[in-house]
């Protein structure tokens, strides 16, 4: 009697698990079938793009967001992040697109996307710009020198600070032919120093030289000299001339001084072409610096003349945007370069830079970069034909 009993059980206790095994099986069967049909695409949202603004010593940001987390009518989605940084990361300046993907247990993914744009402020007048690296020494403050100094605010040219006519420079130089030189290419407004260049109707006589187009050259009526920090904010033309900012140093074989010095902070065109000699083909899109000493009859020191140049080559036109250019000449052997705020690199001249000289902004054609038929002179716009230069500032460091 008992051994039928136990028997109906075990019988009993068969049946359940077959029945719980058949029951479980069919669940997951039908799961996976719900799964292999599900056509239906999770959803994921995105914020809206974030833009903050950065001082100008900043080149990064902690940026806290919402992180996106996507969503399924069946159990299971899986969201990540496949592009961009996560939340609470430092974010560079400029732009970073955040992407999120999410994607359900059938496989069916969907995405979104953000950005977050880091802007840096504009340069302080109170101060050079300086971006990351602060190279002030200690103890020591930056006072800005206004007669080197312009904002270009007011509506008419200041003829009490710089030069626009070569006939009445302490240079006399008229241009490298075919551009001439002429006042009335510079103009103030809208906040900017401009200088248009252009083709003449008929060619122009002047020294006994044939000219066909027409730059300008300014200088500063007082002196430059080391110890002192120059930057210029400034947008390139678009054709085949130059766009420039540099320092010039008078020499004199009788007078002194015998050494001829040249300190070009950032010398680049607006364009080139096939014309252009190979050196060259990157001049539209460079920060380039130089230090001359240039080789002149009564300077018996050198027998010919030698440079130490810089240069970085830029994934951008200097005619897409304003840069910023800055020169910290620090010292007679020694001078810092800085592009939009960061210093690029350091030039140690051919000889001591030792001598005052004239904060110098040309427009002008070179041998090198000549003018081809495909130039813009006829067809380009005042502004594609313009040099634009919304300041320049010149420094001095004191005490505190």
């Amino acid at each position: 009697m008992l051994k039928n009993y136990l028997n109906y059980l075990l019988l009993l206790s068969l049946s359940l698990l077959l029945n719980s095994c058949s029951s479980d099986g069919s669940n997951m069967e039908a799961e996976e079938k719900q799964k292999s049909e599900d056509k239906i695409l999770p959803t994921i949202k995105c914020l809206d793009n974030i833009n903050i603004s950065a001082d100008q010593f900043s080149n990064s940001i902690t940026v806290d967001y919402e992180t996106p987390v996507g969503t399924d009518n069946i159990e299971g989605a899986v969201t990540i992040q496949t592009e961009g940084l996560k939340s609470g990361s430092l974010f560079p300046i400029g732009n970073t697109t955040n992407t999120f993907e999410v994607k359900d247990a059938s496989g069916n993914t969907a995405s979104c996307s953000f950005d977050v744009e880091i802007t840096q402020e504009v340069p302080l007048q109170s101060m050079p710009y300086f971006v990351n690296n602060n190279p002030t020494p200690t103890g020591k403050k930056w006072s800005k020198i206004e007669e080197l100094s312009d904002e270009f605010n007011d509506t008419d040219f200041d003829d009490n600070k710089w030069h626009r006519n070569p006939a009445s420079d302490p240079f006399r130089w008229y241009g490298r032919p075919p551009a001439l030189f002429e006042s009335d290419n510079v103009s103030v407004s809208n906040g900017n120093l401009n200088i248009t260049v252009e083709k003449f109707d008929t060619p122009k006589n002047v020294n006994n030289t044939s000219w066909t187009h027409g730059g300008a050259i300014l200088r500063s009526k007082t002196k430059a000299k080391y110890g002192q920090y120059y930057e210029c904010r400034m947008k390139a033309n678009k054709t085949v001339m130059s766009s420039t900012f540099w320092i010039a140093f008078p020499q004199n074989c009788n007078s002194g001084p015998i050494r001829k010095l040249e300190l070009d902070i950032q010398e680049c065109v607006g364009r080139t072409h096939d014309g252009t000699h190979s050196w060259a083909k990157k001049w539209d899109a460079i920060y380039h610096s130089n230090t001359w000493r240039h080789q002149r009859s009564c300077d018996t020191e050198v027998n010919e003349s030698k440079q130490s140049p810089g240069k970085v080559n830029l994934d951008e036109k200097n005619n897409s945007r304003f840069f910023v250019y800055g020169c910290w000449w620090k010292s007679p052997t020694e001078l810092l370069f800085y592009l939009d705020g960061e210093y690029v690199y350091t030039i140690t001249p051919p000889t001591d830079f030792d001598i005052e000289g004239h904060i110098t902004m040309a427009i002008e054609t070179y041998d090198w970069n000549p003018i081809d038929v495909d130039n813009i002179f006829e067809t380009g716009s005042k502004d594609d034909l313009t040099t634009k230069y919304d300041w320049v500032r010149t420094w001095k460091l004191e005490d505190i």
